[in-house]
């Protein structure tokens, strides 16, 4: 009896050893990182660049182990609107599905859905996989609108494109029989707890969705969301791609859930598969996988990522496998010259790793922008006001020149700019209005005015004898 009382006692000690082991390493790691240090460098980095509110939460599988909020009107159940990171939701949505046999990754989506009338070209759905979608080897271009989708050269290759991800939105309505809406909320949200996430505008307003930022001649300006609605002729953006909301504890939760092998809303094999079933991005190293990007470049030891944009939200998330932690950074405003960057600068502290200091260039390079948006302005207007001077001038080969120069070359490569930069104008107006009207507003001036002048060229050719 002595011995076996012994053998228990050592075993019950060696457990408890064995625990306290465990407890200890994760609050050791997360003591060798000065959190405190961190947040105020935070704190300083949102000023600096002007930024309304931002979000950090910093997790292990068990507890979170840093989680701040900074700016105005802000607190860790404030949804934000999540962007492309949205798509990690309906990978694990399809992935659950896969689970209970109504999924065949390797199936044609026309198995599931009706999508021809989505594409341009009659047949084409019918060589795309689910795979296909996930992966964004689908050939389908970056910036096509439902209705106009046509698979592209490069088909097979990662070309990242929304509307992969919409059409994987449909095949869930479609399999599960309820909307994306409600199979998000019932499978994902409700489980994990995740009771300040949605799906829909109205739900997200609802439970006090953060008012997002645009940029504008470098000033933030509060305004609403360009928040899709149903998938239908001409829709790029959709909700399964890009515009689920969720709160910084909410993201918090589910990145334990991957931290946990699952947490029973999908199993260890799946989330396996969604971070390492991957192809190639670029020639960086970076892979994208089921709905997560991919590396072991950036910190020399695997590294899973997404990031999220919208017109007026930005946000990213990090898993470090190895270190057992997960990352997220929600921020209220779009600005295209600096967020993305900030965003990064935070972060590397965040993963334990030195930060990336950035010349906080954000008024600097504002101005410039400025600067030229002034330039183009004045140029239009002074050749709307010296009109009348421009009648009693005797024409030379001098003013010839710069008349074709201000009125034709100018206008046509303003115009051409989105497309030169690879970005279709309807995303330039989305999100970067100023820049959209700018460029718009001076081309139309100066075509109108040069047209004008050849009319009174003409028409002064005409009265001549």
């Amino acid at each position: 009896m002595k011995k076996q009382f012994k053998k228990i006692f050592s075993s019950f000690l060696v457990v408890c050893l064995a625990s306290f082991l465990s407890i200890s390493s994760t609050v050791f790691a997360a003591e060798d990182i000065d959190y405190r240090a961190i947040s105020q460098q935070i704190a300083q980095d949102v000023e600096a660049y002007r930024i309304p509110a931002m979000a950090v939460i910093v997790v292990d599988k068990n507890q979170v182990v840093f989680q701040e909020t900074y700016g105005e009107n802000v607190s860790p159940d404030s949804p934000f609107i999540i962007g492309s990171m949205s798509k990690s939701f309906t990978a694990l949505a399809i992935m659950q599905l896969v689970e209970k046999g109504k999924i065949d990754l390797n199936a044609p989506i026309s198995t599931y859905i009706d999508a021809s009338k989505w594409f341009v070209k009659d047949g084409q759905e019918e060589k795309l996989t689910v795979r296909d979608l996930l992966h964004h080897t689908s050939g389908l271009g970056t910036y096509q609108t439902f209705g106009q989708l046509d698979i592209t050269d490069s088909y097979g290759q990662h070309l990242y494109a929304n509307a992969n991800y919409g059409l994987l939105g449909l095949i869930i309505e479609a399999v599960s029989g309820e909307s994306y809406e409600s199979y998000v909320t019932k499978h994902i949200f409700q489980p994990l707890k995740m009771s300040q996430s949605s799906a829909s505008l109205q739900a997200s307003i609802e439970k006090g969705l953060i008012a997002g930022y645009r940029n504008y001649f470098g000033l933030p300006i509060a305004g609403p969301a360009d928040y899709p609605g149903p998938i239908d002729r001409g829709s790029w953006g959709s909700v399964p791609a890009g515009y689920l909301s969720a709160s910084i504890s909410d993201m918090g939760r589910y990145l334990q859930m991957y931290l946990r092998d699952g947490d029973a809303i999908i199993s260890k094999e799946s989330i396996q598969q969604m971070f390492y079933d991957t192809v190639p991005v670029d020639d960086e190293g970076l892979q994208y996988g089921l709905g997560w990007g991919y590396t072991e470049k950036r910190f020399g030891q695997p590294l899973l990522v997404h990031a999220g944009l919208v017109e007026n939200y930005t946000s990213k998330m990090f898993i470090l496998p190895k270190k057992g932690i997960g990352v997220v950074v929600l921020v209220n405003m779009n600005d295209y010259l600096v967020t993305n960057n900030v965003l990064d600068t935070i972060v590397n502290p965040l993963l334990g790793e030195p930060r990336k200091d950035l010349p906080n260039l954000y008024v600097p390079l504002h101005l410039a922008i400025d600067a030229l948006y002034l330039l183009l302005t004045i140029i239009s207007i002074y050749s709307f006001i010296t009109i009348g001077k421009w009648k009693r001038k005797k024409k030379g080969i001098k003013t010839n020149i710069l008349d074709f120069l201000r009125h034709v070359l100018l206008p046509v490569g303003l115009l051409c700019l989105p497309f030169l930069v690879g970005s279709p104008p309807r995303i330039i107006w989305l999100f970067v209005k100023d820049l959209f009207v700018v460029l718009y507003f001076n081309a139309c001036v100066l075509i109108l005015i040069g047209v004008y002048k050849l009319f009174l060229i003409w028409k002064n050719r005409q009265n001549q004898p």
